[in-house]
């Protein structure tokens, strides 16, 4: 996301990586579109984020269409999204519980590829933009003749 909207909480964000000592595997990359974006999905191995809301999860979803497993919360519709097999999910605000599940998933190639291999399984079961405005025209539609 943006690094210039909330300038303030971009830099204790730097502040923390820094003296977490992880500056050199933090990215702090700011808002991306296009080829850069596609260029950072291409570079992960994990896909995170620990947030406390989501309508749907569209940064999951494009994360999940490239098969890279994903670490989030079971919040909006990402459960569903993620399923069992194609990531961890924890508790929004439980950082011990995302601190085990980041140490999992960075420190045990097995369980990463594993989740990869989800993630793959995944792609081809997330709905198209077809498919979403064949529902959506559905629902309105069911409105229209009540």
């Amino acid at each position: 996301g943006s690094v210039e909207r909330e300038p303030a909480t971009a830099a204790q964000l730097r502040r923390m990586s820094d003296s977490a000592g992880l500056s050199a595997r933090v990215n702090f990359a700011g808002e991306l579109a296009g080829d850069a974006l596609s260029a950072c999905y291409d570079e992960s191995d994990i896909f995170v984020l620990p947030t406390h809301y989501e309508g749907y999860g569209m940064a999951v979803a494009e994360a999940l269409a490239r098969g890279i497993p994903v670490v989030s919360t079971p919040t909006g519709a990402i459960e569903q999204l993620v399923g069992s097999d194609a990531g961890i999910l924890v508790p929004s605000g439980n950082v011990p519980a995302l601190v085990s599940a980041l140490r999992t998933v960075l420190s045990d190639a097995d369980r990463r590829a594993a989740l990869r291999a989800g993630a793959l399984a995944r792609r081809s079961e997330l709905p198209t933009w077809d498919t979403a405005a064949e529902a959506m025209d559905a629902i309105l539609t069911s409105v229209l003749e009540q």
